[in-house]
């Protein structure tokens, strides 16, 4: 990762988003802009694409009501997941701190918008 450290990421996505809800957006609306705004973040490599996912799959479990399209494509791409294609991009301790975040977001079913 050129740009970004493993956490700052993290932060960087959830603070994105936080704000929105500072401006009032509803949730699903703050995700939406949040996933535009780091779109061109998540194109700079695997690694940065999986980290937005997973803080925006994060953030998605305290919704109520999803877009379907944001939740699949989250889906599509943690359901792939493999630690060892990232081994060497990251530290052992963020692998494996990425990794159990992945696995902590399953997705329960909840209403689709």
């Amino acid at each position: 990762m050129n740009d970004w450290e493993y956490e700052e990421l993290f932060e960087a996505v959830n603070r994105n988003y936080n704000n929105y809800l500072e401006q009032n957006l509803t949730d699903q609306l703050a995700l939406a802009r949040t996933s535009y705004d780091f779109e061109t973040v998540r194109k700079e490599g695997i690694l940065e694409d999986i980290i937005v996912s997973t803080a925006m799959g994060e953030i998605i479990l305290s919704h109520q009501i999803v877009f379907i399209g944001n939740l699949n494509s989250i889906e599509e791409l943690l359901i792939k997941y493999n630690p060892n294609e990232l081994s060497g991009l990251i530290s052992s301790e963020d692998l494996a701190d990425l990794t159990t975040r992945i696995n902590n977001s399953t997705f329960a079913p909840r209403k689709m918008a």
